[in-house]
């Protein structure tokens, strides 16, 4: 659901106009103001949503921030990632203008492996990908009310995959001192392509990357997860997705299953019940009951069914 939130204006300075909209697994905010009160609003988002980081990419002004004891002021053209299960605090700076994007954190983290070392940092938005990325972002945020709920996962999931390309292409210098994170990277990229292929393993994957199976353990090692639970991650991670995408509800379980590469459903069954403590069946229905008690989305999916 789209919401404005308007404080109201009794000869005082004008308050802080928010836009917050939901795109399927991402939530879009815009927030400006005209005066230097503090964006409390934004802090209040962020407290409500403990199982997501908040990108907040400053687009005019500046404003400050303070997370696990990092303090850092984010002027036009940088942005900074937050940990929404820990405590933030923003501050205004004078005028500004912002753009923030919620986005789950099993996604972010199964896509950058860097995030701790990210949190609180400002970063510039600079080159081609922030470009695209920005510019599909103000898109959305500009044309959400006519995007059926179905088609906003599909929005979603290129959102968080060009967010990502972006960081990663800001933070390659400045958080990779060994040069293994771009092989890291081309690895991640071909399990990502190759989630349906169930013989997809460690010795698969180092033929594929020209490199010994030794050292994929070592470049996997640095990111704390071993070769073979990242595959796993992937692969959970992945299903999940899918299983709350409306536009999938058709697709039977054991199908997602094959697809991302298990050998049996209750291969499956059994991975995503310990991974994330209830069963695929219930996280689907979950899923599905959000999005239709929301009555601007179940308006969406009768209108596109």
């Amino acid at each position: 659901m789209n919401m404005i939130y308007r404080q109201p204006m009794q000869n005082v300075p004008k308050a802080p106009l928010i836009s917050v909209a939901n795109l399927g697994s991402v939530e879009l905010v815009t927030l400006s103001q005209e005066t230097s009160t503090s964006i409390e609003q934004l802090t209040e988002l962020a407290y409500a949503r403990a199982n997501k980081f908040v990108l907040v990419l400053v687009e005019n002004g500046s404003i400050s921030a303070a997370q696990r004891g990092r303090q850092c002021r984010l002027e036009a053209g940088q942005y900074a990632f937050f940990d929404c299960s820990n405590a933030i605090r923003f501050a205004a700076i004078g005028d500004y203008k912002l753009l923030g994007i919620f986005i789950p954190g099993f996604l972010l983290q199964a896509r950058l492996r860097n995030m701790p070392a990210i949190v609180a940092q400002p970063l510039a938005c600079t080159g081609s990908p922030w470009r695209i990325a920005a510019n599909l972002v103000r898109m959305l945020t500009n044309e959400i009310r006519h995007i059926p709920a179905p088609t906003a996962y599909c929005y979603a999931n290129q959102v968080v995959e060009l967010v990502c390309v972006a960081v990663e292409a800001d933070t390659q210098s400045s958080f990779d001192f060994t040069g293994r994170n771009a092989i890291f990277r081309r690895c991640a990229a071909y399990v990502k392509s190759h989630l349906a292929d169930c013989s997809l393993d460690p010795n698969m994957i180092a033929d594929a990357m020209g490199i010994s199976v030794r050292y994929l353990h070592k470049v996997f090692q640095e990111s704390g997860e071993s070769v073979c639970e990242y595959l796993r991650s992937a692969r959970l991670e992945t299903s999940r997705l899918v299983l709350a995408d409306p536009q999938k509800a058709s697709i039977q379980i054991r199908e997602i299953a094959h697809r991302v590469g298990f050998r049996s459903q209750a291969h499956f069954a059994a991975a995503f019940k310990s991974r994330y403590g209830i069963s695929a069946t219930t996280w689907r229905r979950t899923a599905s009951e959000k999005l239709a008690a929301d009555p601007v989305c179940a308006a969406m999916v009768a209108e596109a069914a």
